[in-house]
């Protein structure tokens, strides 16, 4: 994701009731955050700590996260008409910005719009900033686990020559933002060490890492999470014959190191080929609003299951970094974490030699259940869209004109079935798909698909929970519960 180049400005207001802003004197001491936006540039965040030098003045530092190291800026500010501020700052680039904006003293905010200018060139855009609501943080945690009793398979000296999934001992994933969308913007925090290390057969939904975040109060439609291309992994797979050995050129040896396997990195292209960071979005069911002082607590399931791959040609092994593809599936959840599921046409969890030489672990299915009763969303990877959400497109709110839909659900029977749009408008579909939940590792299912341009919506409610719809299959593959 390419960070704009603006020293902009994070302001707030303090607590104060319409009234008191009526009557008294303003406070704008304090520490705040925001996010400024250039016009066609990415959103960048801002913090900042001011004290009040008079009734009606303030002053202080703010910083804007451009590039590993944050800009400073001193600023100095004047408050006008009651709710109108006027600030000028310098910054240490040597550039100059004004802003002016507007508080609204019910979100404790302000909004309005800045000038920057540096090296004789002006630069112009909006920015938001306020008071931060209460205690916000990421519960990174772990995703699906295989059991003891999965399948095992028969010990190889060398792996056979294809494209393999992997999945490995440990890994290491950095979490770079986390980008809430508001109707009237993107709001873009930072994570600072949010790397946590995920290790495979750890329990399902056992806690990886806690990462704090600065979230403004406001009604947040959709998440984009930030994650690093460089990914960290261990494997150590005398099954298969892989193992992580940094003395290796491609970081893969087929043959045990003679110190053990050790942690190796690899590289994947960001978007369009450039860049470091992968973006990651998902649509929320319903509007998340967060009000001044609520606490917010996001969870999000970090699975390395068949997320790494790999070529073995001529016995050599290599990473495969020819896809813009973080190797981890994340799903972020508001609404908590209750189950995970990992259905995998490979009949394991563990290495596993791929149909051909692109597929991906195409024709598996990963479920999340934010409680254990209903799923929440699928990920079953076709060409195009590949998720569905338990909520009916026309409930969820939209998000620069797209949402969360698919009718997931379960129902009576224990039928898992859901549908997948050809784009997430949903003004057309591409198949309608339906599998038998099981509960135990190693269990077999049969998902069944039928390819339809229109999709019959549920009985009642929103979600195929109240009977799944009669699909005539055109499409059908055996699958294994590998990890749940």
């Amino acid at each position: 994701m390419v960070k704009a180049t603006l020293p902009g400005v994070a302001l707030a207001l303090a607590t104060l009731t319409g009234a008191a802003l009526a009557t008294a004197p303003y406070d704008f001491a304090g520490h705040w955050t925001g996010n400024a936006q250039e016009t066609g540039k990415s959103a960048v965040m801002l913090t900042a700590d001011f004290t009040m030098a008079g009734a009606r003045t303030f002053s202080g530092t703010l910083a804007v996260a451009d590039g590993d190291q944050p800009m400073q800026c001193t600023v100095n500010a004047k408050v006008r008409r009651r709710v109108n501020v006027a600030l000028r700052g310098a910054c240490a680039d040597g550039g100059t910005l004004r802003l002016r904006g507007r508080a609204n003293p019910d979100k404790q905010t302000i909004a309005g719009t800045f000038v920057e200018k540096r090296e004789r060139r002006r630069h112009r855009g909006r920015f938001v900033l306020g008071k931060p609501a209460g205690a916000a943080h990421a519960r990174i945690l772990h995703g699906p686990s295989r059991s003891a009793s999965s399948a095992v398979l028969s010990a190889l000296g060398v792996p056979a020559d294809g494209h393999w999934g992997l999945s490995p001992d440990q890994g290491r994933v950095t979490l770079t933002s986390l980008t809430f969308q508001a109707a009237d913007g993107p709001r873009q925090v930072d994570l600072v060490g949010c790397t946590p290390t995920y290790t495979r057969d750890a329990a399902a939904l056992a806690p990886l890492l806690d990462c704090p975040f600065d979230l403004l109060p406001g009604t947040y439609v959709g998440l984009t999470v930030g994650v690093s291309t460089r990914f960290e992994v261990l494997i150590d797979d005398s099954l298969n014959g892989f193992y992580t050995d940094p003395a290796s050129p491609t970081g893969l040896s087929t043959t045990p190191p003679a110190g053990g396997a050790q942690f190796v990195s690899f590289v994947v292209p960001g978007p369009g080929g450039a860049g470091a960071v992968l973006s990651l979005q998902t649509f929320f069911t319903s509007p998340l609003v967060v009000d001044a002082g609520t606490d917010v607590s996001l969870d999000i399931v970090d699975d390395m299951i068949h997320t790494v791959f790999a070529n073995v040609a001529g016995g050599t092994a290599s990473f495969d970094t020819s896809l813009p593809l973080p190797a981890v599936q994340l799903v972020p959840s508001v609404s908590g974490a209750g189950k995970v599921e990992f259905y995998s046409p490979t009949g394991t969890a563990l290495d596993a030699l791929m149909p051909g030489p692109t597929d991906d672990e195409s024709g598996s299915v990963r479920v999340f259940y934010a409680s254990p009763g209903q799923p929440s969303y699928v990920f079953s990877p076709v060409p195009g869209p590949s998720q569905a959400w338990n909520v009916s497109p026309a409930s969820s709110p939209a998000n620069d004109g797209f949402r969360a839909g698919g009718y997931l659900g379960l129902d009576a029977s224990g039928t898992l079935c859901w549908a997948l749009p050809t784009d997430y408008t949903y003004a057309q579909y591409s198949e309608l798909c339906e599998m038998p939940v099981v509960a135990t590792v190693g269990s077999t299912t049969t998902l069944s698909c039928q390819h339809l341009s229109s999709v019959p919506p549920p009985v009642s409610g929103d979600t195929y929970a109240s009977g799944c719809p009669p699909i005539t299959p055109d499409e059908q593959r055996s699958l294994t519960l590998v990890a749940n």
